[in-house]
């Protein structure tokens, strides 16, 4: 662990394999920063010489710092920040980068959250970001997943987007405010939690026990400025799997005996997966035979079926294939569980749990985003409409479950969204005849909504205003959840533009330079307006 700290230390200034381009940006910090001083830009403002500083140099090194982070396999859900050596390895790194620039840094809780801070006093602005990660699935990626590479004006690799290229954006945003010799008037604070992709204690402890920065902004969802945040559900549908049956039915071709989807609550799955073996009079052929006839008799009906049948053994396995990309933007991908529903519906197989669960998906899912079938639907004109996605499938310990991930708009109080759930879950057991019935962990999150009105919302949506030329640009929502939510008045700002992907929970996860670029200058501006030389 000494040598990849080193290693990541050295990684950590600023990236001589990537050449700046204007060659005001070669050697130290100190050689830099004096290019863009009052003596070298005689007749321009502090503002517009750290403009042109971070504008002109910070790329280079936001590249490498993020390059840095994401070697850090910090995936949250393999192990919690007090018990996961790379989230402790990756702490050690920012604490010497910390030390390196001349800013605070410390630990709150069991390496639950890293603070570094700049400057004294009462904390004035606060930058709320996340170290963890999601998985990354080796065979779902074209690249290996934590060893950061760029290609074709993209940085590719697991957090780029989601966090650590934010992450690095900010620290780099104040490394070149200090280099220039600028001073807060109130501390500024990078605060990064370690647990957003699997358990919020620890940040939540945060939140609740430490001083709160005036202004709180997470880079952690997208532009212009998110103001609201759809509530997080978690539900879940299960079934007991049952024995086969001695003698089958008459017609009946196959039993399924496993199924598989998705990777996690938050993703939508981009492949599905269905094991069958032959019933008592039935043989492999039979099946294999049977689900091709299945796959073509589904075809004409979606286009974008892609779906393969193979034979291992004694059984008969189906695939189907989507478009995995993260739940809270569900109707961007394609959801795999769709296809593999709509293809075992048209099966004749044992009337198990399995097959009981996957009618329930063809039923209540297949096609719809927004909880219609389900008797769920409803929508908010700010937040737009409730997002329903079902997203992980599996067997354990003879029972069969379906996580569903779903986003909730304001408009529907917790008590009646419940009572909502109650009757999908009455629906859902009606069309499987009592096999599936709702399992337990039900979570229901609370919509966050920040006002639009004040003096942060209206700070950071100039700034992207005139850094977009989009004066007609107004507040947004999201339908994730991040940090923001934890903190009064908190929005989120950025990294993702609009009518762009969002790749964050996605394989492949890759960031273009020019939106870490322009992110880079926008985040740099809102520190000089809102703490280095804030409105009186």
């Amino acid at each position: 662990m000494r040598t990849r700290l080193l290693a990541a230390l050295c990684l950590l200034a600023p990236a001589a394999a990537l050449a700046a381009k204007d060659p005001r940006c070669a050697g130290k910090p100190a050689a830099r920063a004096a290019r863009f001083s009052d003596t070298a830009l005689k007749g321009t403002s502090a503002a517009e010489r750290y403009a042109a500083y971070v504008q002109a140099c910070a790329l280079d090194d936001v590249v490498a710092l993020t390059q840095t982070l994401v070697r850090f396999k910090t995936v949250s859900s393999e192990a919690p920040a007090a018990k996961n050596p790379e989230v402790a390895a990756m702490g050690r790194a920012l604490e010497a980068w910390a030390k390196a620039h001349g800013f605070g840094f410390r630990t709150v809780g069991d390496n639950d959250v890293f603070e570094l801070s700049w400057g004294e006093g009462e904390p004035l602005l606060g930058l709320v970001f996340h170290g963890d990660v999601v998985p990354a699935p080796a065979h779902e990626w074209k690249r290996a997943p934590f060893k950061p590479v760029v290609e074709k004006g993209r940085l590719y690799g697991r957090g780029v987007e989601d966090d650590k290229g934010p992450i690095a954006s900010g620290l780099v945003a104040l490394a070149m405010a200090k280099d220039l010799g600028l001073k807060p008037q109130g501390k500024v604070l990078i605060i990064i939690g370690n647990g957003e992709e699997s358990d919020w204690n620890g940040m939540k402890n945060y939140a609740d026990t430490q001083p709160k920065p005036t202004h709180v902004i997470s880079v952690d969802s997208g532009y212009p400025v998110m103001a609201a945040q759809s509530g997080f559900v978690a539900w879940t549908l299960e079934a007991p799997v049952g024995t086969a049956l001695a003698t089958p039915k008459e017609g009946i071709v196959a039993r399924a005996v496993d199924v598989s989807a998705g990777e996690f609550l938050t993703q939508v799955p981009g492949a599905a997966t269905l094991k069958l073996a032959p019933v008592k009079g039935q043989t492999p052929e039979t099946v294999l035979a049977a689900v091709k006839a299945a796959i073509a008799q589904e075809s004409p009906a979606r286009k974008d079926l892609k779906a393969q049948v193979k034979r291992e053994g004694d059984t008969v396995v189906l695939t189907t294939h989507g478009v995995a990309v993260h739940s809270s933007t569900a109707d961007e991908g394609h959801n795999a569980l769709w296809d593999l529903s709509a293809v075992a519906s048209r099966l004749s197989l044992e009337d198990n749990g399995i097959a009981a669960l996957l009618r329930v998906v063809a039923k209540r899912f297949d096609g719809d985003h927004h909880g219609d079938k389900l008797g769920l639907k409803y929508e908010d004109a700010l937040m737009g409409p409730l997002l329903v996605a079902p997203t992980v499938l599996r067997v354990k310990d003879g029972s069969v479950s379906l996580g569903v991930n779903m986003r909730r708009p304001q408009g529907r109080d917790a008590a009646a969204f419940n009572a909502s759930l109650d009757a999908a879950a009455k629906r859902v057991g009606e069309d499987s005849g009592g096999q599936v019935k709702e399992g337990t962990g039900r979570y229901l999150g609370d919509p966050h909504v920040a006002d639009t009105s004040g003096p942060l919302v209206k700070t950071l949506m100039g700034i992207y205003q005139r850094q977009r030329k989009a004066p007609d640009a107004v507040p947004g929502s999201i339908r994730g959840g991040t940090y923001a939510r934890l903190f009064p008045r908190a929005v989120d700002f950025g990294p993702a533009f609009p009518n762009e992907p969002y790749t964050g929970h996605a394989p492949d996860e890759s960031i273009a330079l020019e939106t870490l670029d322009l992110s880079t200058r926008m985040l740099a501006e809102a520190v000089h307006t809102l703490a280095i030389a804030p409105a009186p």
